[in-house]
């Protein structure tokens, strides 16, 4: 029987940005520069990007909560609604647009989950404090129990924490389902 390590995350849909901006929307708030991609300089490859303004920015992925058939599947993540999970993405602080780098502030992560076309829970804006002074790419987590009747799950990136023009990287956003579904994963039965 095959099975993944505990540690091996799956990519949600250009999770990577290997494609750029493909299955992902970028909404931002007044004062605020829009999302944005770049083809190197990720942990590894392309990784996204949001500048802080004077209001808020995020990436959603793959659709805006509301619109019909957005959000990624559970069952093609290996996850089950009920079941826990972990998110997991690549940030880092890239510094002030045009300037120096900034401590303080890497990129948080809101996941709603959706059923039947309808929200049915959502983790909340999930902040998390820098690793060192977050200038370099480092993994960031956070673990849930995913709702029940959960049928799909919209990823939305934040960058709401950190100071005005601030820009943050993006990249490897996933999920690390528990580890029983890895060997159907492996499979193919999952």
């Amino acid at each position: 029987c095959l099975a993944l390590p505990a540690s091996a995350a799956i990519l949600i849909p250009n999770g990577d940005f290997s494609n750029g901006s493909e299955n992902w929307l970028s909404v931002t708030g007044t004062g605020s520069s829009p999302a944005t991609t770049s083809p190197t300089g990720g942990n590894p490859g392309g990784y996204g990007s949001i500048t802080l303004g004077d209001g808020w920015g995020i990436f959603v992925s793959p659709t805006i909560a509301g619109n019909i058939g957005g959000g990624v599947s559970i069952a093609s993540l290996g996850l089950t609604a009920g079941g826990p999970v972990t998110f997991t993405w690549d940030s880092i602080n890239l510094g002030v647009a045009g300037g120096t780098p900034t401590a303080g502030s890497v990129a948080g992560m809101k996941v709603e989950a959706w059923g039947n076309n309808a929200i049915v829970g959502n983790t909340g804006d999930q902040q998390v404090n820098p690793i060192g002074d977050g200038s370099t790419w480092q993994t960031y987590t956070y673990n849930w129990t995913i709702p029940l009747n959960t049928e799909k799950l919209i990823f939305v990136p934040l960058n709401n924490r950190a100071g005005a023009n601030t820009v943050i990287g993006l990249d490897n956003v996933g999920v690390v389902p528990e580890p029983s579904t890895y060997a159907l994963l492996a499979l193919g039965a999952a």
